[in-house]
């Protein structure tokens, strides 16, 4: 019987564990690797869950976020909705590429899921960014999803995806995500 490969990204404090099989990170891509420098941005890991047919693209976002806010709320929220728009932005721009077979999109294609090759449909993409929130700051988080879905509004409709997730711990296991806490 063979056992499935797994892969284990270790990021913030959390420790996400997928089939290697079904999941990839941009990041170990030589195609995304060439182009890194050129203010291109990836997303921590991403996978295709077969169970409901839908690509997730996660990022992992520890609490040193919250010692920003402590320095300056105007700056560490500016700073998080752009970075959170510009990784929406260049991941759906990566995707594009692959979908319509670019030089570097065929490139990239060789490192994601056969399932992710082409655009899926309306709903078919969830972009999900965990942020280790305590509850002291849990009131801190809705503004940001706000600003950063409205920011995002037309580009992720035009993927067919409503909106960006903002969500805390508990809620990623809520939803029954592949996460757990790094000791």
């Amino acid at each position: 019987m063979n056992k499935m490969k797994m892969r284990e990204v270790i990021e913030s404090g959390f420790k996400v564990t997928l089939s290697e099989e079904n999941s990839f990170r941009f990041c170990e891509s030589s195609a995304y690797q060439s182009l890194s420098g050129l203010s291109l941005k990836e997303m921590d890991v991403g996978w295709w869950n077969t169970t409901n047919s839908k690509l997730f693209l996660l990022e992992l976002k520890g609490q040193e976020i919250w010692r920003e806010f402590d320095k300056s709320e105007d700056f560490a929220y500016k700073h998080l909705v752009t970075a959170i728009k510009g990784k929406v932005t260049d991941v759906l721009l990566m995707l594009a590429a692959v979908w319509v077979k670019t030089g570097i999109g065929n490139e990239l294609k060789a490192h994601i899921p056969n399932p992710v090759h082409q655009y899926r449909g309306e709903g078919s993409i969830k972009f999900i960014f965990l942020i280790d929130t305590p509850a002291s700051r849990q009131s801190l988080l809705l503004p940001v999803k706000d600003a950063i879905n409205k920011q995002l509004a037309g580009r992720v409709r035009l993927f067919g995806v409503k909106h960006v997730t903002l969500i805390n711990f508990d809620v990623a296991q809520k939803m029954g995500l592949p996460i757990e806490r790094q000791a």
